[in-house]
């Protein structure tokens, strides 16, 4: 391991290499699998009592079990809230949202985004969501001090440092949430689902999904292909890639799977090409931005500043009315000249307590320092500015503490009544349009409609055509053709 490092460090950088870091453990519950639960195995129905909140919508608290194993065995409280349908009498049922995440609260996103639905879609249904388990109002998880940790450091220049840092939310909520950490999977919270939508008397579940949501509706899906009326997938994660990858794929991270790295670069460069066209309402517009672009990744790859650039350009990504603003920052910005230095303080994200305890046990990712040098060297020469960002961005997971026997895996492709219908934006840094496709295949009913748009998830590049398309689904589920698309509503520097 010392020798693979030290050749990293020699392609990466001109310096001298540190002492080897170790191989992080494995998590300590690591023990071959036990089945895991199937359905929710006789659990009781939670009886729903709801009351006025947050002026127009009402809540009400949802008793489910902390393992589906032992569904009459200790509980945790879900925290619901709906918005009632406006037309009682032409009311379809109820429409279940996810907001992303993992980590997202449910609750507190609904009454931020149910104004901006259709008024056809506010009508025709009551509009429902809740905070998943471990989050927010629902049983939420405890990791003292994890949320003020300082950053890990380089994963280049200190390994050691960075994974034994990394590895400290892990630490922090195992000692502040014992047995609920092992029961956080998607699995568990798709279980939860079932019951609510039993507990709202709806015969099938009509659900709307954005980004990690969109893993929780595939999963759904398949633990209860019966039960699917209509199913909106926005801003779509690849569900293989998302749990296990493919075969070959086991000493590659979740985000290297998807080729996020892929998709950042691919946004970036629209960026350049669509503020070029702008002209003088692009601030960065002048010559050649990609060029220019280039020039100030070299600068900045001299010093500690790329770090801080690549953050920058990562947020921008995600929506493209943050663009002008990006466009401003660049163009004040120092340009280099010649080719850029190895980056040894590349940009690496890091991610809530809440995140980390899904993510950390729905997907594998792997566990050898020696693993994650190999991929940094090959990914760092693929993809030089986002690359290793994605290699790394799972090394909080490394030797996470917990690991839940009743995720699943797949198969993803389970007989359902009607066609998922799978929406995601053209140039998306987060969920790739290749991965949305790639999960239509999986799911074998998926139909995707295109935004011709920016950004992650319809949320971030509205689309009037998108959600009348949605409307249309969710009353009578018959998805678009293949190959629908739409354009955003705004374009930017417009």
């Amino acid at each position: 391991m010392k020798a693979l490092l030290a050749a990293l460090l020699l392609l990466l950088a001109a310096c001298s290499a540190p002492q080897a870091a170790p191989a992080p453990a494995p998590p300590s519950a690591a023990a071959p699998e036990a089945p895991p639960a199937l359905g929710t195995n006789g659990a009781a129905v939670p009886a729903l009592r709801w009351t006025p909140c947050h002026g127009k919508f009402q809540c009400a608290a949802a008793s489910v079990p902390l393992s589906y194993r032992e569904p009459k065995g200790t509980a945790l409280t879900l925290s619901v809230i709906r918005l009632p349908a406006s037309d009682p009498g032409r009311r379809v049922g109820s429409l279940f949202f996810n907001f992303g995440g993992p980590g997202t609260d449910g609750v507190g996103e609904l009454t931020r985004f149910a104004d901006r639905y259709p008024d056809e879609l506010r009508a025709r249904f009551d509009l429902v969501s809740f905070d998943p388990r471990g989050i927010g109002g629902s049983a939420p998880i405890s990791c003292p001090g994890a949320d003020h940790a300082p950053a890990p450091g380089s994963p280049l220049r200190q390994p050691d440092a960075f994974f034994a840092a990394s590895a400290a939310p892990g630490r922090a909520c195992a000692a502040g949430s014992g047995a609920l950490l092992s029961h956080l999977s998607t699995a568990n919270v798709a279980r939860d689902l079932e019951l609510l939508r039993q507990a709202v008397g709806d015969p099938t579940l009509n659900f709307y999904g954005y980004s990690y949501g969109t893993y929780l509706g595939g999963t759904y899906a398949n633990l209860f292909p019966d039960k699917v009326r209509a199913m909106t997938l926005d801003g779509t994660l690849d569900l293989v890639a998302n749990a296990t990858g493919k075969p070959r794929q086991e000493k590659e991270p979740v985000d290297v799977r998807a080729d996020v790295a892929g998709a950042q670069q691919q946004e970036l460069d629209q960026f350049f090409a669509v503020c070029a066209a702008a002209g003088p309402k692009c601030a960065f517009s002048a010559g050649d931005p990609k060029a220019r672009f280039a020039g100030i990744f070299a600068q900045a790859s001299r010093g500690p500043g790329v770090g801080s650039l690549m953050r920058t350009v990562d947020s921008a990504l995600y929506q493209s009315g943050r663009w002008k603003r990006l466009a401003q920052t660049l163009a004040a910005m120092p340009v280099g000249s010649g080719p850029a230095a190895p980056v040894l303080d590349p940009y690496v994200p890091t991610h809530s307590p809440g995140f980390l305890a899904v993510q950390c046990v729905d997907s594998d990712n792997p566990s050898s320092a020696a693993d994650y040098a190999a991929l940094a060297t090959r990914e760092s020469a693929r993809q030089p500015y986002f690359g290793l960002g994605a290699v790394f961005s799972m090394a909080q997971c490394v030797g996470w503490p917990a690991h839940d026997d009743d995720r699943y895996t797949g198969p993803w492709n389970r007989r359902r009544a009607n066609p998922i219908l799978v929406l995601n934006n053209r140039f998306d840094p987060a969920t790739p349009l290749h991965n949305a496709r790639a999960t239509a295949a999986e799911l074998g009913d998926g139909r995707v409609l295109v935004v011709d748009g920016y950004g992650h998830t319809s949320l971030d590049a509205p689309s009037a055509c998108a959600s009348a398309a949605v409307v249309r689904y969710l009353t009578d589920p018959a998805a678009p053709a293949e190959g629908t698309t739409c354009a955003p509503d705004a374009v930017p520097f417009s």
